[in-house]
């Protein structure tokens, strides 16, 4: 990490929804800071930590079942003309209904 001048000479415009900003600014005046401080804080943390200073979390797509849907979406992507595809679902339906006959 470099080492900080002495002065601020650099500005981030960030746009935000004025509720957020405002629930945000009163969490960090709870503990004494300013929103620029506290984003000042969470980019030094950053920089220390050598990415977010907290757990990023959201969908898994790491279970088989993703993976061999990811799979197969691929291998559609690559081939659309390989794979039979439908126009909409009655279209769908009357194909499914026309497969139970022929197994009757």
């Amino acid at each position: 990490m470099t080492e900080p001048s002495t002065t601020k000479t650099a500005n981030i415009t960030v746009s935000l929804y004025p509720e957020l900003k405002s629930e945000a600014e009163n969490v960090f005046a709870y503990h004494g800071l300013s929103l620029p401080d506290a984003i000042t804080v969470f980019l030094n943390h950053a920089c220390h930590v050598g990415g977010f200073p907290f757990e990023l979390k959201g969908a898994q797509w790491n279970d088989p079942e993703s993976l061999a849907a990811l799979d197969e979406s691929n291998r559609i992507i690559a081939n659309p003309n390989a794979y039979k595809g439908y126009r909409d679902v009655s279209e769908l339906i009357a194909d499914c209904l026309d497969g139970e006959d022929e197994d009757a």
